[in-house]
């Protein structure tokens, strides 16, 4: 924080030179320029002078010469008389007003107690990590988690080679329900280690959290491959198809996450209570699981697309056959790019109309300031190529076509 105040001071005293000098020099210049003109206009008057006297023209040509001088002096402006009188009143009410606003500003819409509030964290980072994560009392609230991260994140930006401390960011990151934090530091923390068994499943979990749902479905089915007994594998499995509202399949997940567990771990009674919860879900709704292809969409925007506050993003399915008709939909209010979501027949517009019994179809992202799909003033869209409908698929579309 001192450096901040020694710095801002720096500014400011630059400020106000900027202001105080060109007003300093101006008047002393303006001062200058007028006694030089007046000296001018005197040297000339006397060469007219003379060339009269020459000519005989001027009977008492001293006494003019005299006079000429006189209106000289009167006109001469006394420079540090003239500066000392006035230049305080002229710079003194800047650089009050300067100072004044600078801070009165700051104080009332700066960060400063956001800052205070940083560097309180990232002082207490040791204390911090013994609450959060040793001592795991009920005194802890989410904003002791919060600080903690803020105050971890802050030594791993001045020690960024650390494996462990973005391990630990991403998975307090998934905590608090952060897709994107916990995305990007588990991401640095693969980077950093060759060893990625304990990563790769968070790393699947903030994936499915932030819509790319069929590349973290592949990282856990390559990991359960691999280790058919990994409980934190299938505890993430079980819970990305309950996203999708997939309680069958949730539920079988959890059977099998339940025949590889020991009857006295303490997690048994909370598995059974998921699985009964998935089947009350299914026998409430009469639901049976949702079949059919799902794609997997990052969208983003090309440059010429101009910002809107207020638009909302609609990601559609049409027959690639012809008709506009939308299969499957989503809204996105507040669409941040680049942005994964995913569309399966669960987002289906009707229910018996959906991607199944299509044979292509084509995937369109539409931008409407307006909020409404239909209405094309200052809309743009991007689409994909014809996408088969055998299987699931991962595909971009830029946004880059006003309507």
């Amino acid at each position: 924080m001192t450096l901040f105040w020694i710095f801002s001071a720096g500014l400011t005293a630059l400020l106000v030179l900027v202001i105080v000098l060109p007003l300093l020099r101006g008047r002393i210049e303006s001062v200058a320029s007028r006694n030089e003109l007046n000296t001018r206009l005197y040297r000339q008057r006397l060469r007219e002078l003379e060339q009269d006297r020459e000519q005989g023209l001027l009977e008492d040509s001293e006494s003019a010469r005299l006079e000429l001088q006189k209106s000289l002096l009167d006109d001469v402006v006394p420079e540090p008389a003239l500066q000392r009188r006035r230049s305080p009143l002229l710079w003194l009410p800047a650089v009050l007003m300067v100072l004044v606003i600078a801070y009165a500003g700051y104080w009332q819409i700066g960060a400063h107690r956001e800052v205070a509030q940083w560097q309180d964290a990232s002082g207490r980072l040791a204390e911090l990590s013994r609450r959060v994560l040793v001592e795991q009392d009920e005194s802890v609230t989410e904003q002791d988690v919060r600080e903690l991260m803020l105050a971890l994140r802050t030594r791993l930006h001045q020690q960024g080679d650390d494996y462990r401390g973005w391990l630990l960011l991403g998975r307090l990151a998934l905590e608090m329900r952060d897709g994107e934090t916990a995305r990007e530091s588990l991401e640095k923390a693969l980077g950093l280690t060759d060893d990625t068994g304990a990563v790769v499943v968070p790393y699947a979990e903030a994936l499915a959290m932030t819509g790319e749902t069929l590349r973290a479905e592949g990282l856990i089915k390559e990991t359960l491959a691999r280790d058919p007994d990994n409980l934190e594998a299938w505890s993430v499995f079980a819970f990305m198809a309950l996203q999708q509202d997939d309680y069958a399949t949730a539920a079988e997940r959890w059977r099998d996450m339940l025949a590889r567990m020991s009857p006295d771990n303490p997690r048994h009674v909370m598995i059974e209570r998921s699985i009964a919860f998935a089947e009350q879900r299914l026998a409430a709704a009469d639901a049976t699981p949702v079949a059919g292809p799902r794609y997997e969409v990052e969208i983003n925007t090309a440059s010429a697309v101009p910002y809107h506050p207020g638009a909302v993003l609609f990601v559609f399915a049409v027959d690639a056959e012809g008709g506009e008709m939308p299969l499957v939909a989503r809204r996105i209010e507040q669409p941040a790019f680049p942005l994964t979501i995913t569309l399966s027949n669960a987002d289906a517009m009707v229910a018996e109309n959906n991607l199944s019994g299509r044979e292509a179809v084509i995937i369109k992202a539409r931008l409407a300031p307006s909020g409404n799909v239909a209405d094309s003033t200052d809309a743009w869209e991007g689409r994909s190529v014809a996408l088969g409908t055998e299987e699931d698929r991962r595909i971009a579309v830029m946004i880059d076509t006003p309507l």
